[in-house]
C-alpha cells in the first residue's frame, strides 16, 4: 500500500519516500533531510530503512 505512513510524527508516507528517491535520495539520511521523517523521535528509523529498500 503506497500511502502507508512511515513516520507518524511528520506524517511521511511511503509515497513521500518514493518521491524523495526519484529526486535523488539514496540513503536513510537523505530521506531524513528531504522529508524530515525520523527527525522528532527517531522511532521510525527502521521503517524508513525498510521503505527505502522497498523503493530502491
Amino acid at each position: 500500500m503506497s500511502d502507508r505512513i512511515v513516520c507518524d510524527c511528520m506524517g511521511t508516507s511511503l509515497e513521500d519516500i518514493k518521491n524523495a528517491v526519484a529526486n535523488g535520495a539514496k540513503t536513510v539520511e537523505d530521506i531524513k533531510e528531504t522529508t524530515e521523517a525520523g527527525t522528532i523521535c527517531c522511532g521510525c528509523d527502521c521503517e524508513i530503512e525498510e521503505a527505502l529498500n522497498e523503493v530502491l
